[in-house]
């Protein structure tokens, strides 16, 4: 069975994803390759071994930061020794986690695909503890020998969501702070006044490539359309219970 899937973007950035995950919901694991050491940028659900996959693309050093501690972002951390994120979503990680989302309403929009995960029981998804070995915050710099990228703090979304920015190559990996598809910013301490901040924030700095923490990467034209969309008070998911809803059922219809 295939649990991963791969994608090179170029000859340093490498797409990967879980297949079984459905599409609403699934987290975009981004591998960057550098010099001295790679870079893991999420690390998925956590239903099938992340790290082994990644070796086949590299065999340095690995740096898995987690751009928020969100299930569908956090739950392969643990498999990671060098393990990095902001410090106001370190206390998730310090634990093992089985109140998860995946535990409550989430689970009736069946977020597995059964065809990939026959046995995979919402009641007995859990995340296995991580402690973060390191913090970071505004300011700080991610270096991988060839290539860095300075940290950005993009609250709204969480309280301790970041984005990488590499001003060489005007590319900013996003999380959940901004992808192309509705804002989540009613969940548990979600701000959408400071997701507005962080949005207003990123069109200053008008990237040229953005890689979100879902869905397809786009440019900076898709960015300000985005921005724009969402400050004028559109791109909202009032209710994220009945939107899951409806796309589960658009799903069985495709």
């Amino acid at each position: 069975m295939q649990y991963f899937q791969t994608e090179r973007l170029d000859d340093d950035i490498t797409l990967i994803t879980e297949t079984g995950v459905r599409p609403w919901l699934k987290c975009n694991i981004w591998h960057v390759r550098g010099r001295d050491r790679d870079l893991v940028i999420d690390t998925g659900m956590g239903l099938s071994p992340l790290k082994a996959e990644i070796l086949r693309l590299s065999d340095l050093p690995l740096t898995a930061i987690v751009t928020h501690t969100h299930f569908d972002h956090c739950a392969g951390l643990h498999e990671f020794g060098d393990r990095q994120g902001h410090q106001a979503e370190a206390a998730f990680m310090q634990t093992d986690q089985t109140d998860t989302m995946v535990s409550h309403g989430w689970a009736a929009a069946e977020l597995i695909d059964p065809a990939i995960y026959p046995e995979f029981e919402p009641k007995d998804y859990w995340i296995r503890a991580a402690p973060l070995t390191g913090y970071l915050d505004e300011g700080d710099i991610v270096d991988l020998g060839d290539r860095s990228f300075q940290i950005l703090h993009l609250p709204g979304h969480s309280p301790g969501s970041i984005g990488l920015w590499e001003e060489a190559t005007e590319t900013l990996f996003t999380g959940d702070a901004l992808y192309d598809g509705p804002m989540l910013d009613d969940l548990p301490e979600s701000d959408p006044a400071l997701l507005r901040a962080s949005h207003e924030r990123m069109r200053e700095l008008a990237p040229r490539t953005i890689h979100g923490g879902h869905f397809a990467s786009f440019g900076r034209d898709r960015l300000m359309e985005l921005t724009a969309e969402y400050l004028a008070g559109g791109l909202r998911v009032d209710d994220f219970a009945e939107w899951m809803r409806d796309q589960y059922r658009a799903s069985l219809s495709d």
